[in-house]
């Protein structure tokens, strides 16, 4: 039987109607040009619609508080959430959720939210890769950020333990990670862990203002082992998103030894594809031309929301 539906033209959506005419992109162009960015290649409409998609993942972490009753009915982006990740001394939180139409296992993790959060963004030394904790071997000369990792140490093996069991009873399924801020850091940390501790697994990583990690060994590291075409930072299997001048992705300091991985995608103003540039530089782990170049005025009003989206909307049916 003919599927008319599937000849109609898909109609646009508000965001693209109020973002995507004419005047609005003039401006774009005109902001893009004075951040010397023009030259950058946008992304296409159906990426745009992921780096959404997972941003909601992202947002939703802030609303799934944990502990919590496991009783009340929660669907995270409308999936089925599979269990929660907590610790009580550093306040960490995450959750994984299974989309059985997209085939995926989500792993997302909160941002910083509360006094002892803050204390894990201000704990800056760069350190050695724990592989007592994660049962992970890294690179020699692997350095992380303190606070970062141990967030991330004090949820690993619970989160661990439900990916295994949902790439147990649904093989085949692609693993994705993602996180706003603190929680794009801890996503980094955990997409290594779970692509080496499933090799065979495809593995995807969606940052949003993530703050840089660790130190170019490290970068360089996750690059390789997602691959750039995996990375998002926000077009690659690692996609990492910066939102304007948001200011937390540049507030370690290079000159500390710290290193952003993988592409960015500068997302400018209005949202829309057209004006999400990807920058990247051959060689190197981050473009100079990209959003580094901005002094870091730390969290901003561009930290707090992605495609017009405040980063604590809750996405719960």
């Amino acid at each position: 039987m003919l599927n008319l539906a599937s000849k109609l033209p898909r109609l646009p959506t508000l965001d693209q109607i109020i973002n995507q005419g004419p005047l609005p992109q003039a401006a774009g162009e005109l902001g893009a040009a004075t951040l010397g960015v023009a030259d950058k290649p946008p992304i296409c409409q159906d990426l745009y619609d992921d780096l959404v998609h997972y941003f909601k993942y992202s947002s939703t972490a802030y609303a799934i508080i944990l502990p919590g009753p496991s009783f009340i009915p929660v669907h995270p982006n409308g999936q089925k959430l599979c269990g929660k990740m907590f610790d009580l001394l550093t306040d960490s939180h995450g959750y994984v959720a299974r989309d059985d139409t997209r085939k995926e296992i989500i792993v997302a993790f909160r941002g910083s939210v509360t006094p002892a959060n803050f204390v894990t963004d201000a704990l800056g030394a760069l350190v050695d890769w724990d592989t007592k904790s994660t049962n992970v071997i890294a690179p020699p000369e692997t350095k992380v950020h303190f606070g970062f990792q141990n967030a991330w140490r004090v949820v690993c093996a619970k989160t661990m333990a439900l990916v295994t069991s949902e790439l147990a009873a649904h093989p085949g399924y692609t693993i994705v990670t993602a996180g706003h801020s603190l929680g794009g850091a801890m996503a980094a940390l955990a997409a290594v862990t779970l692509q080496m501790t499933f090799p065979t697994a495809q593995v995807k990583m969606y940052t949003y203002g993530q703050p840089r990690t660790g130190n170019a060994i490290l970068a360089a590291w996750i690059n390789t082992l997602i691959g750039p075409e995996r990375i998002s930072r926000s077009d690659c299997n690692s996609l990492s998103v910066v939102h304007s001048n948001d200011g937390v992705p540049t507030m370690a300091p290079r000159a500390l030894g710290f290193v952003h991985h993988g592409t960015e995608y500068w997302a400018l103003s209005p949202h829309s594809p057209q004006q999400t540039r990807i920058c990247n530089a051959a060689g190197l782990e981050e473009d100079p031309h990209g959003s580094m170049k901005l002094p870091t005025t730390g969290i901003n009003p561009a930290h707090l929301s992605y495609f017009g989206i405040f980063y604590m909307t809750p996405y719960l049916i």
